[in-house]
């Protein structure tokens, strides 16, 4: 009775797994995911299609703190963008293209960075041509520059440690077979020299 339970549940989390995985039929994701304060950026969005259904239509919603600048031009997609009052763009759109099923398309503008820290979040809309629509948000940081700087001096002193630990590796390989070598010299039969 008790291991009949187990195999049930087993089997509904196993269920529940692929329909959780369906769900998520074509992650779009906006790179960097960290940069500067008021930095130009060229951000990237990328599309991918993971459905049957192609992707015909992207929608990008920009932060406020953000202004767009310029908008790659990607053939055979139509640009489309929205304003607000002050003419700054809030809204990027691009249709008239196709990403087939199994390949992904890359979105390329320029925005300069919010002068204030901290965590932004796009939203994206995705519309494949049976007219199904997925929503994703991608976020980006926003970080100090003294953030920044620690964090690359802190992968540069690990790349050194490992750098050094490597290297007293290969100096002990090397002290270890010039030992050998020299035990092997030492342990050979020497020729004896005949005279005549």
């Amino acid at each position: 009775m008790r291991n009949r339970r187990m195999r049930q549940s087993g089997w509904g989390v196993v269920l529940l797994g692929l329909c959780l995985s369906s769900l998520g039929w074509a992650h779009s994701d906006l790179e960097p995911r960290q940069s500067l304060p008021k930095r130009w950026e060229t951000y990237t969005l990328l599309v991918p299609t993971e459905t049957a259904a192609a992707t015909v239509k992207v929608r990008l919603r920009v932060p406020d703190a953000f202004t767009v600048e310029a908008v790659k031009h990607l053939p055979p997609w139509h640009l489309t963008t929205v304003r607000d009052e002050k003419g700054v763009v809030r809204e990027i759109v691009w249709e008239g293209g196709r990403i087939p099923s199994q390949r992904f398309e890359e979105f390329r503008f320029l925005a300069r960075n919010p002068a204030e820290t901290g965590t932004y979040r796009w939203h994206i809309e995705q519309y494949a041509e049976g007219g199904e629509v997925a929503t994703w948000e991608a976020q980006t940081q926003i970080v100090p520059m003294a953030a920044t700087l620690a964090q690359r001096a802190e992968e540069a002193w690990r790349t050194a440690q490992v750098a050094t630990t490597v290297s007293f590796i290969a100096i002990g390989v090397a002290g270890t077979l010039i030992l050998v070598l020299v035990v092997v010299l030492l342990q050979r039969p020497r020729a004896t020299s005949r005279k005549p």
